[in-house]
């Protein structure tokens, strides 16, 4: 290696740890700091781990730097740091807003049809991302420029002395989190969680060699095995059922409980003091995939990997196509993002799967899949049930809606998420939660279209109708932007109606969950009441009291009770240093005999996580 190109290397790689520096500061301040431990460990993990990610970035700019190679390593050099840098960039936007690092679920989201497109980026997020590349390329080249020209007049550096500095900040930072381990330490423990692929060491057994007895975690995990299903665990006998009756579902996106009231969702509510009104009701997930997967299934989102793998649609929709349904199922997104082309559709023929042009705007799409399915139920046959699942768009961020639909001012003219924060949000998070509040009034319209058109054709006295939000939204109430990030109020609570031929008005207090969907209407599909065996709701129609329900996301299940969350984390994805709150996400009193109290509860949904899968117990 020639002696500027290496002198030239060390200058960029110094240069390169300051970017990173600048680009991780964000991973410092969320950091937990309590106490002198934890602000020194913060400060060793932020410079530590920027240095481990710069380093990362070069290692094939050191192998080609051996073959003198110096044009090939500038290209490289540049490059391969700007990508790195701007990765880091985004796992932090995403951490900062989401609370989650790059994941499975991210890589799942760029990698799957539709699942870009689901974030509702405009125009404006794609020329802020341009920019931001351009301008991260232009600093990488211009410090190799400054390397070079360093390299001329530097006299010998040797990497032994960056060394020198940064291997006892690693080592110090690694010993600090062991004994935090050790101690049950949460300030230091749940720091480690800020930085991206954070490796644990542990000096547990160790400890317990010299005599000390670490302190161990009371948090439960749960062993998820994609094992073969045995779904239902046993062969389901149906019953005849002389008239199926119509059904028709209509979900949301993001459409949290608060927003259901006469001035928001006028149509829905009038529906709701017509029919039954579950105002304790929780999705089944923070998110799409395990909230429809949970109402179509009544399964945990923890069986959702099992369930793609073997392409295993759910007994619902088996049991509404053996009875001959004629099926319109609609959304204003994508069937392959989630993959329910997979799952939950994974029988229904292409020809009635319907989704709507790319072309159109989310709001104009879910008008146009309203009037499509008006027109549907118009020209049924009328000697068939009828069955329609219709996944509205509007409510998802960037929330849309037309001028006709503006009952919320004043609001967020434009949502531009890159380089966006929750510090840049806090002063515009009342606007942009108007921008939400008049997408639910437009998602609402639609929704009264389609149970007008029911009643006019004299279909409400054999329909069942089910207003629903697939989870809900935050904004900021708790910390975050969104969904994805926690089991909060504001992200797993929405709102459910259900129209009942038959059934007086109600308004029910008590626990029900996404889950009980398939319960309620596979019985009257002619399964057996008893749903142990296809899956782990209630019947809704029933007024069985919930002990617990339970919700989940890409990585973690929530056990929920009247006075408790319990966050569980999966062995295979999870952190595991959740503390649990009581029901309105507040920390539980010192002292507290809460989780104790629910030990039963917590066991049992852990339990649950394994009932229909073919593997061995790993939780006795």
């Amino acid at each position: 290696m020639q002696a500027n190109l290496k002198k030239t290397l060390w200058f960029f790689t110094l240069f390169t740890i300051a970017h990173m520096l600048y680009t991780t500061w964000g991973f410092l301040q969320h950091g937990i700091s309590m106490g002198a431990g934890g602000r020194l460990f913060n400060a060793l993990t932020w410079v530590s781990y920027s240095a481990v990610y710069v380093f990362i970035s070069l290692i094939i700019v050191f192998l080609l730097a051996r073959f003198n190679r110096h044009k090939l390593c500038m290209i490289s050099a540049v490059v391969l740091s700007s990508i790195v840098l701007l990765l880091v960039q985004a796992d932090l936007m995403i951490y900062d807003l989401y609370n989650f690092h790059f994941n499975g679920f991210v890589w799942n989201l760029v990698t799957t049809k539709g699942g870009m497109d689901s974030l509702g980026g405009d125009s404006n997020t794609y020329i802020a991302v341009a920019v931001s590349v351009a301008m991260t390329i232009a600093l990488q080249a211009l410090a190799w420029f400054a390397s070079t020209k360093l390299a001329r007049t530097a006299g010998i550096l040797k990497w032994r002395y960056m060394a020198a500095l940064l291997i006892p900040m690693m080592l110090g930072e690694r010993v600090l989190y062991g004994i935090a381990d050790v101690q049950n330490n949460a300030a230091i423990l749940d720091s480690a969680y800020s930085y991206p692929f954070y490796k644990k060491v542990t000096f547990r057994s160790f400890a317990e060699k010299l005599g000390y007895k670490a302190e161990r975690s009371s948090h439960n995990k749960i062993a998820v095995n994609n094992g073969r299903l045995q779904y239902p665990l046993a062969p389901v006998q149906f019953s005849n059922v002389k008239t199926p009756p119509n059904i028709i579902i209509l979900t949301a996106e993001s459409l949290r409980w608060d927003r259901l009231t006469p001035e928001i969702m006028p149509n829905s509510y009038a529906l709701a003091q017509k029919g039954l009104w579950f105002k304790q009701h929780y999705s089944s997930g923070n998110g799409t995939r395990e909230g429809l997967f949970g109402m179509f299934y009544g399964l945990y989102g923890s069986y959702w990997s099992s369930f793609l793998h073997a392409q295993q649609s759910p007994l619902l929709m088996d049991r509404l196509q053996a009875l001959n349904y004629q099926l319109d199922i609609r959304t204003s997104a994508k069937f392959s993002y989630p993959e329910f082309n997979k799952t939950l559709f994974a029988k229904v023929p292409l020809s009635q799967l319907h989704e709507a042009s790319d072309s159109l705007k989310p709001w104009q799409r879910d008008e146009l899949n309203a009037t499509q399915l008006i027109d549907a139920i118009a020209k049924r046959d009328k000697t068939k049930p009828f069955m329609s699942f219709f996944f509205f768009e509007s409510t998802h961020a960037r929330y849309e809606f037309p001028e006709s639909s503006i009952i919320a001012t004043p609001y967020l003219k434009d949502v531009n998420y890159w380089g966006m924060s929750r510090e840049s949000l806090k002063p515009q998070i009342g606007e942009l939660k108007n921008r939400y509040t008049n997408a639910a009034h437009w998602v609402d319209v639609q929704m009264g279209r389609v149970v007008a058109s029911l009643e006019q054709q004299g279909m409400l006295e054999n329909t069942i109708i089910i207003i629903t939000g697939d989870h809900g939204e935050e904004f900021m109430e708790k910390g975050f932007w969104g969904h994805n990030s926690s089991f909060v109020e504001e992200q797993t609570h929405t709102p459910f109606v259900m129209w009942v031929p038959g059934i007086s008005h109600k308004e029910i207090n008590r626990l029900t969950s996404h889950l009980d969907v398939s319960a309620t209407l596979l019985p009257l599909l002619g399964a057996p009441k008893d749903v142990n065996s296809y899956g782990l709701g209630a019947n809704l129609l029933e007024n069985s009291v919930r002990k617990f329900i339970v919700v989940s996301d890409w990585h973690s299940i929530s056990v929920l009770t009247d006075d408790m969350k319990y966050r569980i984390a999966y062995l295979s994805k999870g952190f595991d240093h959740w503390q649990p709150t009581d029901a309105q996400d507040k920390p539980l009193p010192a002292g507290t005999n809460v989780l104790a109290n629910n030990q039963a509860n917590i066991l049992q949904s852990i339990k649950n996580t394994s009932q229909f899968l073919i593997t061995k117990d790993t939780n006795k």
